[in-house]
């Protein structure tokens, strides 16, 4: 027992050490650094109701329904405009009772869709220049056809699942983001440096698909954010690092919310999870904006 504790503190070390690394390699010094990030964008993508949350996390919270969030992020950097998730299909809000799935286990809701919402602030889809998504379920790509014009940032190991012949095997379906495979991409293999000036990073946080990442938004005022998708649903399962069990990797899962931790201490980050409804409605959404 007491070695795998300090095994463990010892992993801990290692992995804030590597961060640290990370972090320091990706911010060049002040004098040479000129952050191109302006502001950020949170909008409304849907609301999610569940019959049983406890199906995220695993022996806690039997039988009590919850509602989730669901938001896409659109960044405004000079160097161009990078959206993030693009939530349920619009075509949901063309249905006043919602969309039941899962054998009437949830049931989603859209008020308002998000080419709307990008209307609303004079953005039409094709104007979108980059384009990534923290993972490929239906919720968090219900749009991305949208967005032919933009280069996509995928994970090798996510972009091997959702464009192969088995993309049914992890919950994804196709058609949400089948126009995609024409577009510009670029496939990563880990964290990525998007504008390459330090301001947006993608973190590869694999575990709940084989290719999840969460996004690192140095904002100029509103300081440092982690936009973690679906690393964890909700603050009780961050805090106690429950994962679900139909994650596609509950020790890389564990892993990834680790490096998150870790990442928000060097940077003294706020994490924003994506599903936390709580949490959600405490940020300004579109057509206000965080800077």
């Amino acid at each position: 027992m007491i070695n795998f504790q300090v095994n463990a503190a010892s992993r801990r070390c290692a992995l804030l050490l590597s961060v640290t690394m990370l972090m320091a390699g990706c911010a060049q010094p002040a004098a040479e650094r000129r952050s191109g990030i302006q502001r950020m964008y949170v909008f409304d993508c849907g609301e999610i109701h569940v019959a049983d949350i406890s199906r995220w996390s695993p022996g806690v919270n039997v039988g009590q329904p919850a509602d989730f969030s669901d938001n896409c992020y659109l960044i405004k950097h000079t160097k161009g405009l990078m959206l993030w998730d693009s939530g349920l299909a619009d075509s949901i809000a063309d249905q006043p009772d919602g969309v039941t799935a899962a054998g009437g286990t949830l049931t989603m809701h859209k008020s308002k869709t998000l080419a709307a919402q990008l209307a609303e602030i004079g953005v039409a889809p094709s104007q979108v220049t980059h384009l990534a998504f923290s993972h490929t379920h239906s919720d968090h790509v219900g749009n991305a056809n949208l967005f032919t014009a933009a280069t996509l940032y995928i994970q090798q190991s996510e972009y091997d699942a959702a464009f192969g012949p088995e993309a049914a095997k992890f919950n994804f379906v196709p058609a949400n983001y089948e126009k995609l495979r024409a577009n510009p991409m670029v496939k990563l293999n880990g964290d990525y440096d998007i504008f390459g000036d330090g301001s947006v990073l993608i973190l590869a946080t694999p575990g709940h698909t084989p290719g999840h990442q969460s996004l690192l938004v140095r904002l100029p005022k509103r300081g440092a954010v982690v936009l973690s998708g679906d690393a964890a649903h909700f603050q009780d399962n961050w805090v106690n690092r429950r994962v679900p069990g139909f994650n596609f990797d509950k020790e890389q899962s564990r892993q990834s919310m680790d490096k998150i931790a870790a990442i928000l201490t060097v940077e003294r980050a706020q994490l924003w999870i994506n599903h936390d409804k709580a949490q959600s409605s405490a940020i300004p959404h579109g057509p206000q904006f965080v800077e």
